[in-house]
C-alpha cells in the first residue's frame, strides 16, 4: 500500500539534521507541528528521519520507511528496533542509525495532539544530549548578538522576567531552551517552544523559529527577592544548577523508560554535560524584584565576561561602552 507522505526539514547549528517524515493520516498534524516550529515543507532525502504514523502502524510505517530509497539493512528491520513509550507516544530508535519512527495515538483531542508535539522532541534532544549538549528549562534572550539563558523551575517568573526587559532585549523563548555544542562554534542556544501557556489549553498561532540559534555568554538561574542582586557561581554549584534545569526537560521523558537500569545511561550523560558546560561559560544566581531594574545587574555582570559590549543607558542619550575597568560614553 503506497502512503502520501509529507516531509519537513530541521536543521540545528551543530549539523544535526533531520527530515520529519508524517504518512498514514498524520499530515495535518505534522503541518501543525512544523508550523508552530517554523520549518519548511521539504523532499524527502538521505538525512536521518522522524517518521510519524498512527498507533498500531509500526510494522507498515518500517516497511514503508525501507520501501522508498532507503537502506533497509542492518539496523532497519523490526527484530533490531526498541522502544520506549506512553499510552500516547511510542517512539522506536535502533542502535546502528539516528532513525526513528513515532506511534501517535489519535482520539481528535487537541490536548493529546498537543502532548504529541511535547513529546516527540525526545528523540531530538537525546540526539543533542548525546553530542554534548542539553535542553534547559529556561528562557531564551538575546542581547547585541549574544545568547543568555534564564533558568528557573516552573511558575518562578521567567514569563513575566521576559516581559518586562526593556526593548533592546530580545526574548526568544521563554520556556525552553535547547543547547547544542560542536567543535568549531561552542555552545549555542535554539528557541523551542513554550506548549503548555500557549497551546495545551490555549489557542494560539504564536510559533518559535527553533532553527535560528545564537552563542550562549551567560547564564542566569533566577531567584524571586526583595531587591535585584547578581551573584556568581561557583563551577560546582554551576553544575547542580544546569543539571537541574536539564532535568525538568527530560524527566518528561525518562518516565517512558522501563526502569532505573534503562534510564542510567542518560542520567551519567546528563550530568557530566552539565560538568563540561559548567566549566565553558560562566553562570550567575540573578535575583530579581517584582518592580525593580533588574536587567542593570544582568548587564554589569555581561561586563564581566564580555570584552567590550554596548548597553543602552537612561541618562546618556546614547551607547555606554562597557569594559571590566572602565564606562566610556559615545
Amino acid at each position: 500500500m503506497k502512503y502520501k507522505e509529507r516531509c519537513y526539514h530541521l536543521c540545528l547549528s551543530n549539523g544535526i539534521q533531520w527530515n520529519l517524515t508524517a504518512i498514514n493520516g498524520t499530515g495535518k498534524w505534522l503541518d501543525k507541528l512544523a508550523n508552530i516550529m517554523r520549518l519548511e515543507q521539504a523532499e524527502r532525502n538521505h538525512l536521518p528521519e522522524i517518521i510519524f504514523c498512527q498507533m498500531g502502524d509500526f510494522l507498515r510505517a518500517s516497511q514503508h520507511y525501507g520501501s522508498i530509497g532507503c537502506d533497509y539493512g542492518h539496523g532497519k528491520n523490526t527484530k533490531e528496533w526498541f522502544t520506549y513509550g506512553n499510552k500516547y507516544v511510542r517512539t522506536w530508535f535502533n542502535n546502528i542509525t539516528s532513525d526513528v519512527i513515532c506511534e501517535l495515538i489519535n482520539d481528535g483531542s487537541h490536548i493529546i495532539e498537543i502532548v504529541h508535539m511535547w513529546n516527540v522532541l525526545f528523540p531530538i534532544h537525546r540526539r543533542v544530549q548525546n553530542g554534548g549538549g542539553l535542553p534547559f528549562h529556561a528562557a531564551l534572550l538575546e542581547l547585541d548578538g549574544q545568547g543568555i539563558i534564564l533558568a528557573a523551575s516552573g511558575n518562578t517568573g521567567k514569563s513575566t522576567i521576559c516581559r518586562r526587559l526593556p526593548d533592546y532585549w530580545n526574548s526568544l523563548c521563554d520556556d525552553e531552551a535547547l543547547v547544542v555544542f560542536n567543535q568549531e562554534n561552542g555552545y549555542r542556544a535554539h528557541p523551542f517552544p513554550t506548549w503548555s501557556e500557549y497551546y495545551l489549553y490555549n489557542s494560539s498561532d504564536k510559533s518559535w523559529d527553533v532553527q535560528y540559534s545564537i552563542p550562549i555568554c551567560a547564564m542566569f538561574f533566577l531567584e524571586q527577592a526583595e531587591s535585584d542582586e547578581v551573584i556568581p557561581l561557583g563551577e560546582g554549584q554551576a553544575v547542580v544548577s544546569i543539571n537541574k534545569s536539564a532535568n525538568q526537560v527530560s524527566q518528561k521523558f525518562w518516565k517512558q523508560l522501563d526502569d532505573n537500569e534503562a534510564k542510567r545511561p542518560f542520567s551519567i550523560q546528563q550530568f557530566n554535560n552539565a560538568c563540561k558546560i559548567a566549566k565553558a561559560i560562566p553562570s550567575f544566581t540573578l535575583r530579581a524584584s517584582l518592580h525593580g531594574r533588574f536587567w542593570e545587574e544582568m548587564e554589569k555582570a555581561l561586563a564581566t565576561v564580555l570584552p567590550q559590549r554596548p548597553a543602552r543607558t537612561d541618562w546618556s542619550g546614547g551607547y555606554k561602552y562597557i569594559t571590566q575597568n572602565k564606562i566610556l560614553i559615545d
